[in-house]
């Protein structure tokens, strides 16, 4: 019987003598026995799969004995014998139509062969189901057999009263799932019904991938029993528990992790009374204008609210402060309206340089928000990563101030980080060489769904110079296009959104262009981009057709760079060393490269890459040169 099989707590029973918990499946197999129901039957109901008729044949043996035994010890003679009757002992009254009423040793032979009851008991039946002297007819045996047969039932019932046990939350895994199953689940931790049902709390739709040898079919068997068993469990597992994570957005209620204290989610998190903030020693006291935010959480939480420009800008300031109202809690101990310069310095300077200790603050970048394993790091903060996050917490800290909820700003006095040029473009682009070899690599006669759409994230990224997020981001509803030199030859853009009002309008190329319509088709939507709902995204997932996340996209070109011929110059050695860590950035800057080179003004490269600060882009003119990419299916131009 399976794991999530009604019968599943007495597997291997050749090994044991009697049951340990007898459930209500167990009593519904065993009324199936008794009305005449076929062994194979019961066993493609109630069996495990992976064993065969005999398991079932055995379980039955074993329910006689066990009912018929726990009878006995409540000496309820008649459910002793009832339940042991196997089915045929009360026949139709068409089979008795010619017999005559038994003798007593026949009835015995019959009904007790194996002596089971005592002399006294025997009679005592024998009388209550022949009460008259001379063989009664066929109308008398039929009311007879159907008196017997409901006396069958309620003996079944009041056992069934009596004895039938729900799973309890305090009882062991071994009691209820099958022995295979319940010893794998021991090894992991997991040893009763209630450490069970945190675990998959826990870990989600895909639990059992912790679980050594548990796929998702037995998986699936365990869920499915522990939701048919809710009410004596006193839990229902919650949606994330039972739902797939594709089918659930990351803002679906289902997601999210219960308030809890440690190292969770800012928006999971409860912080203890004593160092929520509100009496902390930082607090401003002007009793004229007092500030409406009482706590912490409520104070950075309004932060955040002011600062949705744009959904990387959110994340990264949500970042920032959710890091050290955690590491305030959970390190210092103290209200983060009671850290001082010293703290502030100590955190900028120290920790996020080497978040210790690891196991507690580092985690993979891979899990999400609402998984127990996650970590508000993925490893120590380069000095530029430490030099924004300094910026940004000195802003929180100044709009804390000016909202009358800290007295000073703990962060003015931490000196910046020394950090090298903002951006290293050196060594970080592609030659001409370079790019023709990524490009016949990724090249197809015929694409696949997936192909086409990552050979179009290449151009399109090549040919506009778009960052990840941007790419990720963009939808057929922002392209437009305009009449050039006819009411034929029509020019593509691209609008950017910025922070703020702010868009950059990028030029798309007409192969660009081509390979949009010819994906939007595979995926059986219009070719015309403005025939599609304004927001499909130009780069789908492939299965679903929902929008490639930015880290989605940059597995993406990690794949396309991984499938790039070595290349076979004098410098090969040192590209292949450095090929592993290409990223969409360097397509970023070949383009760039390449839009200078072709004569572009600096301040529409500037305007086209978004840099706030000409400074940016001039960096890209003092890079070495490169050559010139050709057009068309083996490299798109971008646009002057």
């Amino acid at each position: 019987m399976s794991a999530a099989s009604p019968t599943s707590s007495v597997h291997n029973l050749e090994n044991r003598s009697s049951i340990k918990r007898l459930t209500r499946e167990h009593f519904a197999l065993y009324r199936g026995y008794l009305d005449g129901v076929s062994i194979e039957q019961l066993h493609a109901t109630y069996g495990d799969a992976t064993t065969d008729v005999r398991a079932t044949r055995r379980l039955i043996e074993l329910l006689r004995d066990t009912l018929s035994g726990a009878a006995r010890r409540t000496r309820d003679v008649e459910a002793t014998h009832l339940l042991r009757l196997r089915p045929g002992s009360i026949p139709e009254a068409q089979r008795l139509a010619a017999s005559e009423m038994p003798t007593l040793e026949a009835y015995r032979e019959a009904v007790d062969p194996n002596g089971f009851h005592s002399e006294a008991e025997l009679l005592e039946l024998y009388r209550a189901e022949f009460p008259l002297e001379n063989a009664p007819g066929v109308d008398r045996r039929t009311t007879r057999n159907a008196r017997l047969r409901r006396r069958q039932v309620d003996a079944l019932a009041r056992m069934e009263v009596s004895l039938v046990q729900a799973p309890q939350r305090d009882h062991p895994v071994a009691s209820w799932l099958e022995p295979a199953i319940a010893g794998r689940l021991q090894r992991t931790g997991i040893h009763t019904l209630a450490d069970l049902l945190g675990f998959v709390e826990q870990r989600g739709h895909r639990w059992h991938a912790s679980v050594p040898r548990v796929g998702p079919k037995a998986a699936r068997r365990i869920v499915d029993w522990l939701a048919l068993h809710a009410d004596s469990l006193r839990h229902t597992l919650s949606k994330r528990a039972v739902t797939p994570r594709r089918r659930l957005s990351s803002s679906d209620p289902g997601l999210a992790r219960p308030r809890q204290s440690g190292i969770v989610p800012i928006e999971s998190l409860d912080v203890p009374a004593e160092i929520d903030g509100s009496n902390g020693t930082n607090r401003a006291r002007n009793l004229i204008f007092q500030c409406s935010l009482n706590t912490d959480l409520q104070a950075i939480d309004a932060w955040l609210a002011t600062r949705q420009h744009s959904p990387h800008t959110a994340r990264a300031y949500r970042r920032e402060g959710e890091r050290l109202l955690l590491w305030a809690v959970n390190e210092k101990n103290k209200a983060l309206s009671s850290l001082d310069n010293i703290d502030c310095a100590q955190y900028i300077e120290t920790f996020l340089a080497d978040p210790q200790p690891a196991a507690r603050w580092v985690g993979s970048a891979k899990i999400e928000r609402f998984h127990p394993d996650w970590r508000p790091f993925v490893g120590g903060l380069s000095d530029r990563s430490r030099e924004t996050a300094r910026a940004i917490l000195h802003a929180m800290g100044q709009w804390l101030v000016d909202q009358n909820y800290w007295a000073s700003n703990p962060f003015s006095g931490s000196p910046a980080v020394a950090i090298d040029a903002r951006i290293d473009v050196s060594g970080r682009s592609l030659d001409h060489k370079q790019w023709q070899s990524v490009v016949r690599a990724t090249s197809r006669d015929r694409y696949s769904q997936r192909e086409l759409r990552d050979y179009l994230a290449l151009n399109l990224a090549y040919s506009t110079g778009l960052r990840r997020a941007e790419l990720a981001y963009a939808t057929t509803g922002r392209l437009t296009h305009t009449a050039l030199r006819s009411t034929i030859d029509k020019g593509w853009q691209l609008a950017v959104p910025g922070k703020g009002c702010a868009a950059r309008i990028i030029p798309v190329p007409q192969a660009v262009m081509e390979l949009i319509f010819e994906s939007l088709r595979a995926r059986g939507l219009p070719g015309d981009p403005g025939a599609c709902p304004v927001d499909t995204p130009l780069l789908a997932h492939f299965r679903t057709g929902k929008s490639l996340t930015p880290d989605g996209l940059g597995q993406v070109f990690r794949r396309l760079f991984s499938w790039t011929a070595p290349l076979s110059t004098a410098q090969s050695l040192a590209d292949l060393r450095n090929r592993p860590n290409a990223s969409t950035h360097w397509i970023r800057h070949t383009h760039s490269h390449y839009a200078l080179e072709s004569g572009a003004d600096c301040r529409e490269v500037q305007a086209r890459l978004g840099h706030a600060n000409l400074s940016t882009t001039l960096l890209y003119v003092k890079a070495r040169r490169h050559g010139q990419v050709a057009s068309g299916k083996t490299g798109v131009l971008p646009n002057r």
